[in-house]
């Protein structure tokens, strides 16, 4: 095993597709070890691919467990590029093999083929030059704090002298490779009343969960019927950022586009069953997941980084 420090997949949304019942009762397996969502779709292999080009994008990581060679064919048309494609792992439906296939660093797929291996007590297949020799790697280490690493061109030039085990400075010389700030997003669900004080313990929470100071938060977000609710006003206000509200509508929309998880008591009050995230997404056009909704004592959070 590597000695990577394995990616908290619980910050990530993952989509778990499976071809066979073999395959689901592996999917289900996964799932309750370490979270994601499941989407069985029996043999149908063109029923998958539409499906796969609907969430391409929505999901920061995609579990296949069917044969590799049909993996890469449903997700061919949909690559763009290392900074921006999801996390993409492939797992035989006996669960011998996880194989990390696509972003294994900037979109935390390697670390995640960690996870599931120890998880389902399987090989993990890590093919990149610098997980495989135990090094740094630039593109791992800034996604992690939230960095866009660009140019493609310095990032392969960074890894590969580390590969060679020569100094790279932190100054510009031949190469340099600019870390550029995502923003950071937090969507915010509460019940009504809520102190300020319990809203600023909640989000201090979910940043530390990412080891982010919350000052990294630019933009707060939630439905428009909490635009009078006082704690969050306030919290906002200290936090000195801007706080936008969203329509149920709106939120709506998000949850069917992303394929969010719902509560059905919060759906019952609102009309929509999750706040926090879908409110989080109604921010920017497109964006990864930093963490996914959590609860803490009445309050619900989502982090968002803003794809650049």
């Amino acid at each position: 095993m590597s000695k990577i420090k394995c990616y908290n997949s619980a910050i990530m949304r993952i989509a778990i597709l499976s071809l066979t019942t073999a395959g689901f009762e592996l999917a289900k397996k996964i799932s309750a070890q370490i979270g994601g969502q499941i989407f069985y779709k029996g043999r149908d292999f063109d029923s998958l691919k539409n499906f796969v080009a609907d969430i391409f994008e929505k999901f920061d990581g995609l579990i296949f467990i069917c044969a590799t060679g049909i993996a890469v064919r449903i997700i061919a048309p949909h690559i763009v590029s290392k900074l921006s494609d999801p996390a993409v792992i492939v797992i035989d439906e006996r669960g011998r093999n996880v194989i990390s296939l696509l972003s294994g660093h900037v979109g935390g797929g390697n670390d995640l083929t960690l996870k599931i291996a120890t998880a389902i007590n399987a090989n993990p297949v890590i093919t990149t030059a610098t997980d495989v020799e135990n090094k740094f790697a630039a593109d791992s280490f800034a996604a992690k704090q939230g960095l866009i690493p660009t140019p493609k061109s310095a990032i392969k030039a960074i890894n590969a002298a580390v590969l060679r085990e020569e100094p790279v400075y932190l100054t510009a010389g031949n190469v340099t490779l600019n870390l550029i700030p995502q923003k950071l997003i937090a969507g915010i669900g509460c019940k009504r009343g809520t102190s300020t004080e319990k809203i600023s313990a909640a989000v201090n929470s979910a940043c530390e969960m990412i080891n982010q100071p919350v000052e990294r938060i630019k933009l707060l977000a939630s439905v428009d019927i909490k635009r009078d609710e006082s704690g969050l006003i306030e919290f906002a206000k200290n936090l000195g950022v801007e706080i936008k509200f969203f329509s149920v509508e709106e939120l709506a929309k998000k949850i069917a586009e992303y394929k969010l998880s719902e509560s059905e008591f919060v759906k019952a009050t609102l009309g929509v069953g999750n706040v926090c995230e879908a409110a989080a997404l109604c921010c920017v056009e497109k964006a990864r997941f930093a963490l996914t909704k959590k609860s803490f004592d009445g309050v619900t959070v989502a982090l968002i980084w803003q794809k650049i």
